[in-house]
């Protein structure tokens, strides 16, 4: 059953654990009976066992790695506590991207796009706080003045312990301690409610020549149609800033849709590797299955190239902007425009989670994100575990300061221009 949902199922390119939304449904954090706990972790185990696979990984010894573990993940009360306890393992165990436990709210939420909670998309830190990374509109967190790059370290009184910290009911307060910028502490009072997690794509104006595109997510909220208009009012522009910070990634046809946007249909733009090419490159030429660089050059299937779109790709200069919650699809479009347009990139280092999942559904609502393939640029570059190094380091600046990253972009794009006119022609596309 496993393998035949695998073949038909949507490809995911989303590290879910890279930057998460404090949200709660009405009841806040549900516990959690014995009888569900024992149900999803063996349904885990099932699903690891016959389906996950990254390249060099052995996953047989994940029943017995858990066995020693399990007191702590059975003490836990409630889903949230579950969750987190069952993903501390997976990390460390597998010490890979996109396997993650996302509790039935979760779940029903990415599907919904409303939530409970104060509104922000928040970065998981080791002491247990929480980086703001984003700010949703009309909510109490942009309200209170909340920006990203500022640091919850407190709620109600008691130090964080991650984000469960923050959960709680419709109409119920939580008072909170922030570090604003990192630095200078204040504290707020809020009271959750419900509100839209969907975070819409824009086209602002930096320069009269050079617009810049706001890229949130690849996932199920990606607004093709949105992007086709936002693309072609860029179309009038000769640079254009792509800003894919703080992107966790999608679905890999909507990435392919963004990509159709810049390169010809049939720029091909990386591989994917899987179990059965892995095991026919090795039967077939008795090859080193970890040599993931010999396997794509050798392999003609799983090649990836962008949706074909009647518009044509954009005919400017492109920069990419990235930071270190821009994980797996984001990447995969970093990387592509990189070296295919010379693009320049800008930022910090992304955050080198590169594997191609999909969702499995496990007992009363719970869904189990784990990886199906790994991924190599054209150039043959592992993505996953490495990251993208920018060109030009920009660090992520608070909301009303001015944008170091995108002040950056315009210079590299200025001097590709005048290298473009002293030249006499556009850069060649390679």
């Amino acid at each position: 059953m496993m393998k035949s949902m695998s073949r038909r199922c949507v490809l995911f390119l989303s590290a879910l654990c890279l930057a998460v939304p404090v949200m709660a449904q009405n009841g806040g954090d549900p516990p959690l009976e014995s009888a569900t706990k024992a149900a999803v972790l063996s349904s885990i185990a099932r699903v690891v066992n016959s389906n996950a696979f990254v390249p060099g990984k052995d996953f047989s010894g994940w029943d017995a790695f858990l066995e020693q573990r399990k007191a702590a993940i059975v003490e836990t009360k409630t889903q949230s506590e579950f969750a987190r306890a069952v993903n501390e393992e997976l990390s460390e165990f597998f010490k890979a991207s996109h396997i993650v436990l996302v509790t039935p709210q979760a779940a029903k939420a990415r599907i919904e796009r409303r939530t409970v909670g104060i509104g922000i998309l928040v970065q998981a830190e080791e002491d247990g706080s929480l980086t703001v990374v984003s700010v949703f509109d009309d909510t109490p967190a942009k309200e209170i003045g909340l920006q990203p790059g500022d640091r919850i370290i407190e709620a109600d009184g008691k130090k964080l312990e991650g984000v469960p910290s923050l959960l709680g009911e419709e109409g119920t307060t939580v008072t909170i301690k922030v570090l604003v910028g990192g630095k200078d502490p204040k504290t707020h009072t809020v009271t959750r409610r419900k509100y839209n997690n969907t975070r819409i794509d824009t086209l602002t104006w930096v320069r009269d020549d050079t617009a810049l595109l706001k890229v949130h997510t690849f996932d199920i909220s990606y607004a093709r149609k949105r992007i086709d208009a936002l693309m072609e009012e860029a179309g009038k522009a000769k640079n254009l800033i792509l800003d894919l910070r703080s992107n966790g990634g999608g679905v890999v046809l909507n990435m392919l849709h963004l990509l159709g946007h810049f390169l010809p249909a049939d720029t091909k733009i990386g591989t994917f590797i899987n179990k059965s090419m892995v095991n026919r490159f090795v039967d077939e030429t008795k090859g080193d299955p970890t040599d993931l660089k010999a396997i794509a050059s050798w392999s003609n299937t799983s090649v990836l190239k962008p949706v074909p779109l009647k518009s044509g790709p954009f005919e400017g200069n492109v920069a990419v902007l990235i930071n270190g919650g821009s994980g797996s699809a984001s990447e995969i479009t970093a990387a592509a425009l990189k070296e295919t347009l010379k693009s320049p990139v800008v930022g910090t280092r992304s955050a080198g989670a590169v594997l191609v999942s999909t969702m499995a559904p496990l007992p009363e609502g719970w869904v189990l994100q784990f990886p199906l393939m790994d991924y190599l640029t054209a150039q043959g570059v592992r993505l996953e575990g490495n990251g993208i190094e920018p060109d030009v380091e920009a660090p992520l600046t608070r909301f009303g300061e001015p944008d170091v990253a995108i002040d950056r972009a315009i210079d590299l794009l200025a001097r590709i221009e005048l290298r473009s006119r002293r030249a006499g022609s556009p850069p060649p596309i390679e």
